[in-house]
This record gives C-alpha cells, structure tokens and sequence, in this order.
C-alpha cells in the first residue's frame, strides 16, 4: 500500500509594518491571494484593550481608539524594545501585540477557505537589522513553524524579473509609514543576500501627512486647530482621525492626478492641495532618504552603475516625487509595481515557494517554556565531576564561524552535542569587501574587509535549560583578530558575562581564556579550524558557580556582513548572532 503523502502546507506571507499589516496567502495549486481586513488589503496595525481586557485590531481598534486613547497602541512594531506597554491601565506584553495581529490573519485566511485541514505556515517579513533579540520578540508570538525572512529578501523576490544575472546589485528603497530601510540586495546563484543596509526610524509617509496638516493649519481659526490637534471629547478624536484620513487619501490621489481637496473637519472647509504643493511639503522626508541610499552606496564603494536596479517597496513609496528624486540622483528609474505596499508581502510568498532563490530562514522555537524541576537545573556531581548541563551555550564566537557550546547538564549523560537550531538567523550576506588603495594580493579565502581586529558590541546565542531554548544577551568585550596568512585569534580576556533568565533564576555564562586557529572566507561565510585553545567556560544561576570546564567548538560555517568597521554575522544554524567593531591598528 503506498504511504499517503502529506498535503503541502498554505504559506501565508506577512509583513507587519509600522502602520498597516499586509497578508499574502498561497495555497498549492492557486495562485496567491491578498486577505482583506474589513475590506482592505492593508491591515491597521494598531491594537487596542478592552475593559474585559480583550486586544482588538482593525477598524474595531480604531474605534476603540476614538473613545478611550489611553487604551490604543498604534504602533506596535515602533514598541519592539519596550517589553510591554500600558493599554488602558493594564501593562501588555509587547509580544501579545503582535499575537493579536497574527491572530487576525490566520482568522482571515480561515476565512478564504483556503485552509481546509491543510497545515499553515507564516513566513513574517521583518527589517534586516533587527537584532536577535528583536526577532525572538517577534516569534514569541507566532505559532510554531513560523519563519522570518528580511524584508529586503523579500522585496527582491518580489522584483525577481529585475534581477535576472547572478551577481546582480540592487537598492532596495523601502519607505513605509513611520520607518525609512534602505539595503543592497545581491542575486546569487541559490539566493538573494542583504549586503548592506541602513535606515532612518523616524522617517516615513506619516512625516510626509504631518507636513500636509502643518500646512493646513494655515486656513482656519487656531482654537478650532488646537481642538484637532488636542482632542478631548468622542467627536473631537473623531475629528481628527477624520481629518488624518483625509490628508493621507489626498496624498494617495495625488499620485494619480494634479490636485486635491482635503475636507477639514470642525473648521468645515475644503482646502485644495496641488502635486507641486505636495512634492514641496514632502522634500525633506525624501531628500533624508535619497541621502540614505547614497551613503548606502558610498559605504560599499559602489556606484550606481553597478547597480541593476532601485527597486520601490511600501506604500509611502509610491509618490512620483519619489520616483524623479531617485532617477535625478542615481540617472537610473526605479523599478515600480502598481501596489508597492503588497510588495514584501507578496515577496515572502515567493521566497517560499521558490527554493532555489529562498534566503535561509529558520523556524521558531517556543521561548516561554514552564520551568523545569529545580532537580533538572542544579548541577549534580558523579564519580567527582559534572554531569553535562541543560546549558547549551553557543557562545557566539567570531565572524569565523564556530558555535562555541558548552553542555554542562544536570539531566544528561556525558558527551557535547551542538545547540538545537534557534529562531534567529538572516539571509546569507555576502561582504563587499573594499580593499585598500593599493591593493595587495590575498591567498584565497581571505577577505579583505575582515583583516584587523574586532570587538564584540552584542553577542547573543541560545542555549538549553532544562530543555528549554533561552535566549542569552551580552557577551561584549571579545577581541577577534583575522590575519592574512588566514590563521586568527580570538581573547575572551574582556568578555562580559551573558545573561538568561529564566523561571525565577538568572543564568550566566563567560569565557576566559584564547583560542587560535584558521579560517576560511568566501562569498559572504566564513568557517573556522582550531589548532589551540585554552578557553574555559564558567556557568553560574543566581551568581553562584554551577558548572566549569573546557569550551567545546563546533565548526559550523557563519554568515557575515562586512561593511568599513561595522560587521555582524550569524550562525547558519541560528544559534547566535553577533555585532563588531573594527579596533585601531596598533603600532609596530
């Protein structure tokens, strides 16, 4: 009898941006399909608490908003950092925010009937420099199996037409709602890579409708502007989530025709808005990011002759002046789709269902686990020594890629074994690799944009207590040397412990101690040989030393990204990542 096979999962793609939530479902054998939320492709990201202390999104969020602000949240993503936020009187989790966003997608892709009894799988699109941290945030509130793919990886995917050639260069100009994210995609011959990024926090299409509404307040009676700007009552928020959804539909048909009329409400007027108005009032939001994409540019020595395109993605982007500002500074057009807001969501379809062009993503782990018995975490002696610990350290150690894991384990028999696959990596970077003026001639595997000296600003890894993946912070202080005989070193002289918490215990561990070896650098991965070390890892909950011994090394090739004296890698396997700065060359 042949094996029923099991039915290929719906992917649904996200992207959760600043302002609005986009959602992308596949199914096999269909082609994609947009959800839409209250009739809309675009989802308002904002959350809101009710009494009963349920989360709202969508228009219900909205509403709620008009009546009680204090228990709105309209930006979630911008709150990433925050832990949690207070929502009418009551702290909520930040991940519960996003919980609540994911919660309303799969609710609508139920509704398409595309789900059946098929599995589901969310591929979320999320920015490139997101740290380690920020992304376990993220998955914390997704189901399991869920994948993150960088947004920029998606949008290529998205305009994979234009990136035809392996080794082919592209900008891609992401301006959304509240954020800017600029990043140099390079095609290979199995991927797309993150080269280089860089971006502005604060600059996006809502900076552009706060200059249109600073421009209106120049018609009407300043107390009735004050009443707007200020609100107290039900009506007065009405009003001016009214007036705010005025300007941005204005702004939106501005793209299509020469002119507008914006209604203000409480003042009751009707105040035409031109193109050339509009382009003049949105100037400084877009000189900042043009300015953003040349420094981009600069940083990885390039020109935009190597470029193969400028690719547009988020709604903001859609502006003409956007498109001439880009094509005046670059002598290239960029490349548009009618709806750039669908963009990365659609791109994260792609990228699933296109192996061959998928950047590596990983699935995630649950994070918040019940505590182990306390007899699972003590360490326990056997014939005089530790058994191997539930601490499955990957120490994060260099761009050369080892996993560095120490497996001291209360519950566990001897013998090290490598740190489960985490939910944290990004998309293979290969580094541009500037060389100096005049250029020496390097052995093969020798990149010459890792050679000097590192210093570890992040450096955080996940390990295993008591069965449970942990995310471990810290770890700066680590000094990385990489030479051009191809042998480095790594000083765990100045490490700084790394940090865990977990159950009603803080976990640490550090590094004391050298290690020297070889390494091997191409295309964007580097992999590590060790011929020597001394290395010693300490572990220690609540302060008092739990276990120590030898750092146990697995080679395991690591994804780096080295742009001037900035360089930040990643496990292949998920289980670290790491931000660098160059040191200055000592004198001879």
């Amino acid at each position: 009898m042949t094996p029923t096979q099991p039915p290929e999962p719906v992917v649904i793609g996200v992207d959760l941006g600043t302002s609005s939530t986009v959602a992308v479902i596949g199914a096999p054998g269909r082609p994609p399909r947009t959800l839409l939320f209250d009739g809309s492709p675009l989802l308002p990201s904002g959350v809101a608490a009710t009494a009963a202390g349920r989360l709202l999104t969508g228009r219900d969020a909205l509403q709620t908003a008009t009546v009680d602000p204090a228990a709105f949240e309209p930006y979630p993503k911008q709150r990433i950092d925050d832990g949690s936020v207070l929502l009418g009187g009551v702290e909520v989790p930040v991940p519960r925010l996003f919980e609540a966003i994911l919660d309303r997608v799969l609710t609508e892709a139920r509704g398409t009937g595309r789900l059946d009894d098929q599995p589901a799988q969310l591929i979320i699109a999320c920015p490139a420099a997101w740290s380690a941290t920020r992304r376990q945030t993220l998955l914390a509130a997704a189901p399991p199996a869920t994948r993150l793919v960088d947004e920029p990886i998606a949008a290529a995917h998205a305009f994979a037409d234009h990136l035809a050639d392996d080794g082919a260069l592209a900008v891609v100009y992401d301006l959304g709602a509240g954020t800017f994210d600029a990043a140099l995609v390079r095609r290979t011959a199995d991927a797309f890579t993150v080269v280089a990024d860089r971006g502005i926090p604060d600059c996006g299409g809502l900076d552009i409708d706060a200059a249109i509404v600073a421009h209106l307040h120049e018609t009407g009676d300043p107390a009735t502007w004050s009443r707007l700007d200020h609100p107290q009552s039900t009506a007065e928020h009405h009003a001016r989530r009214q007036l705010w959804d005025n300007v941005r539909a204005a702004k939106e048909m501005l793209s299509r025709s020469s002119t507008a009329i914006v209604y203000v409400p409480l003042l009751e007027l009707e105040v035409p808005l031109g193109r050339e108005q509009l382009d003049r009032l949105a100037s400084p939001v877009i000189d900042r990011t043009v300015s953003v994409v040349r420094d981009l540019l600069a940083t990885a020595d390039l020109s935009p002759s190597d470029l193969s395109a400028i690719l547009l993605s988020g709604g903001a982007s859609r502006m003409p002046a956007i498109t001439t500002a880009l094509h005046r500074a670059f002598g290239r057009p960029p490349a548009t789709v009618d709806q750039p807001e669908l963009a990365v969501a659609e791109g994260t379809i792609r990228a699933a269902t296109e192996p061959v062009l998928a950047a590596p993503s990983v699935l995630a782990e649950p994070s918040v686990i019940s505590p182990a018995p306390v007899s699972e975490l003590l360490p326990a002696r056997s014939g005089g020594r530790y058994r191997r610990t539930a601490f499955a350290a990957a120490a994060a150690l260099t761009a050369a890629a080892i996993t560095t894991a120490v497996l001291w384990k209360a519950n566990a028999g001897d013998g090290t074994e490598p740190p489960r696959t985490a939910a944290l990596t990004q998309s293979a970077p290969a580094s541009p690799s500037p060389s100096p003026s005049p250029s020496p001639s390097y052995p093969e595997g020798v990149d010459p944009c890792l050679l000097g000296t590192w210093r570890f600003t992040t450096n955080d890894a996940y390990g295993l207590i008591g069965g449970v993946q942990v995310l471990y912070t810290g770890g700066a202080g680590v000094l990385v040397t990489y030479r051009p005989d191809r042998t480095t070193v790594i000083d765990y002289t100045n490490m700084e412990p790394r940090t865990a918490k977990y159950g009603n215990d803080t976990w640490s561990d550090v590094h004391r101690g050298t290690t020297s070896g070889t390494y091997y650098a191409a295309n964007g991965t580097v992999t590590m040989t060790i011929t020597h070390s001394d290395a010693v890892d300490t572990v220690r909950r609540n302060g008092k030393v739990n276990a120590t011994g030898p750092v146990t090394y697995f080679p395991e090739p690591e994804q780096y990204r080295c742009i001037g004296d900035e360089l930040t890698s990643y496990s292949t396997r998920g289980s670290f990542s790491i931000r660098a700065t160059r040191q200055p060359a000592t004198p001879n």
